[in-house]
């Protein structure tokens, strides 16, 4: 299946009502909308770079009228280097879609003509349909984000049935497929079809008295670790040097699956409840971890294992550690934010003014960074 075309044509009866657009915002919903038209975020790199060649802001409607015009090798130079033949073949693409129109000059050279101050005549990549499909662009974003909010609702969904099938029958092969579907990108349709296996294996007297039940269980539960944690005093107040801002401030992650304001320990708690089980974290885990360290110490242990989901191979493997440290007297939440922190610090990008280099972090840093996971 072809990928659409932004826009098939440059008459003067398809302009928009707008005379210009805001290339930077128009860009904001080509890439949310990226998938939609089939462009790789290379390819969007390439349109970034020319629109940095048009002047100002706003790009024209009118045809001819936002020509860049810059050579292939300075093309390449704002973009890192990238070699001439993967350049050439972005912005064909670009072409072919319909994002840019090609005006070339007889000899297929880009140059501009000038009167005094004004450019009279160009030659290069016309910007002018992205203006006229504003209309069509900003639409394709709206239902990409449409989308987007439709898939976080099918992952709680999944989430919510994944655990109602461990509390009622324990884990199985199907709640570890759940697992694994969910710390993917998983497609809406995908999602429903879990969905639905997870409802199936779920009895319809038991589905009705779910949440009564395991709201009790949950009371239950909290009552028993409230008693735990007296007994294991000593961690918890060990741990207590961390303050909440202190955690939301390293760790941010989760905030793309549950943005809204974590505002106290208790809003943390159940924030670091639903995600635990996105990341494969059984429930007997958690309470086990939450006994053991305290509820505090516990869920901000569940962010900063999420901060690394990409190299923890089984985030339930590891609490579970963690916890056996707890037990033992040697689990300290300091290590494991202070490598959180300085994973972030590494990530920063190049328009930052001061980067820490690794070479210059001080012992107990790097020790910190090498120990905490």
């Amino acid at each position: 299946m072809t990928s659409p075309t932004l826009f098939a044509g440059s008459g003067p009866a398809q302009l928009c009502p707008a005379t210009t657009v805001d290339k930077w915002d128009i860009l904001s919903a080509l890439t949310q909308a990226a998938s939609t038209f089939g462009l790789s975020h290379r390819t969007l790199g390439v349109l970034k770079a020319l629109m940095t060649f048009h002047p100002g802001r706003e790009i024209s409607v009118q045809p001819h009228e936002a020509i860049v015009f810059p050579a292939n090798r300075t093309l390449s130079d704002r973009l890192n280097g990238m070699p001439e033949s993967t350049l050439r073949r972005h912005l064909a693409q670009l072409v072919a879609l319909g994002v840019v129109n090609r005006r070339d000059s007889p000899n297929h050279k880009r140059f501009a003509r000038r009167i005094g101050q004004r450019i009279a005549l160009a030659f290069g990549f016309d910007l002018s349909p992205l203006a006229r499909a504003a209309e069509q662009i900003a639409q394709a974003a709206a239902e990409h984000r449409m989308q987007a909010e439709e898939i976080a609702v099918a992952r709680q969904t999944v989430i919510a049935l994944r655990q109602a099938v461990i509390d009622q029958l324990g884990p199985d092969h199907l709640t570890e497929t759940a697992r694994r579907v969910l710390r993917r990108n998983a497609a809406l349709t995908e999602l429903a079809c879990i969905a639905d296996a997870l409802r199936d294996r779920l009895t319809p007297t038991t589905t009705a008295c779910d949440a009564d039940e395991m709201s009790g269980a949950d009371d239950q539960n909290e009552r028993h670790i409230h008693v735990e944690t007296k007994y294991n005093s000593d961690s918890e107040a060990h741990n207590q040097r961390t303050s909440l801002r202190e955690v939301t401030e390293i760790c941010t992650e989760y905030r793309c699956y549950f943005p809204a304001p974590v505002r106290n320990w208790q809003d943390l708690h159940d924030v670091a409840s639903r995600i635990a089980p996105m990341i494969g974290i059984d429930h007997p885990v958690m309470i086990a971890a939450q006994r053991t360290l305290g509820q505090n110490a516990a869920s901000v242990a569940v962010l900063c294992i999420l901060e690394r989901l990409r190299e923890i191979d089984s985030p339930g493997a590891y609490l579970r550690h963690l916890t056996q440290q707890g037990r033992a007297g040697g689990f300290d939440l300091r290590p494991m934010l202070q490598a959180v922190a300085l994973r972030r610090a590494g990530k920063l990008s190049a328009d930052n003014s001061v980067s820490r280099r690794p070479d210059k972090l001080s012992a107990d840093n790097r020790s910190a960074h090498h120990h905490a996971f």
